[in-house]
């Protein structure tokens, strides 16, 4: 199978990091976004990462990739973690993205939404649920991760410690450090 990724990608390091710590043998394969040459649209008109390829079929969106692999968690109180992680990084992302547009086409309005709204997730987290093993876990640590290194002008450990130590305890395995996205200027 074939896993098209982009490397800032938050929502496909999800899937590569399992692919890694659970033997998946994806093949990666890093495809340019908003390009009309993109490899990928071939297969996937969308244009949009992850975007997974078993045989003949596409699948995108990281919640029906988790699902074609059998890695969806299956009880609602691991589904309801992953949803929020998923709406943490979701919020996180179109941000990142307003932030990126000229600056007199950008919404302050907009972006104190998206600051709310992720400094709301943070808060209402329950720490001790939050296997950093499970999906949820590490759909949660790659939301994170991103603020990290694209999204640095959300400062998500302010007055955060322990929230801080987790992602520290959670991050520091391989599949995490091979998957590192690049920088951002934001």
């Amino acid at each position: 199978m074939i896993l098209y990724i982009a490397p800032g990608s938050p929502f496909a390091r999800i899937i590569r990091i399992l692919s890694r710590e659970r033997g998946l043998g994806l093949t990666e394969v890093e495809t340019p976004l908003r390009d009309p040459a993109a490899p990928q649209l071939a297969h996937n008109p969308a244009g949009r990462v992850p975007a997974l390829l078993d045989g003949a079929t596409l699948v995108c969106e990281t919640p029906l990739i988790l699902a074609h692999l059998g890695l969806l968690p299956r009880e609602a109180a691991a589904l309801s973690r992953l949803g929020q992680a998923l709406a943490l990084m979701d919020g996180i992302a179109v941000w990142n993205r307003d932030l990126r547009r000229p600056e007199h086409e950008r919404s302050p309005a907009f972006q104190a939404l998206e600051r709310r709204r992720a400094n709301r997730i943070l808060d209402a987290l329950d720490l001790a649920a939050h296997d950093p093993f499970s999906v949820e876990g590490i759909a949660l640590a790659c939301a994170l991760g991103y603020c990290d290194r694209r999204h640095t002008v959300f400062q998500w450990r302010e007055g955060r410690d322990t929230l801080a130590a987790w992602y520290a305890a959670a991050t520091n395995r391989p599949a995490f450090a091979e998957t590192m996205p690049p920088l951002s200027g934001i």
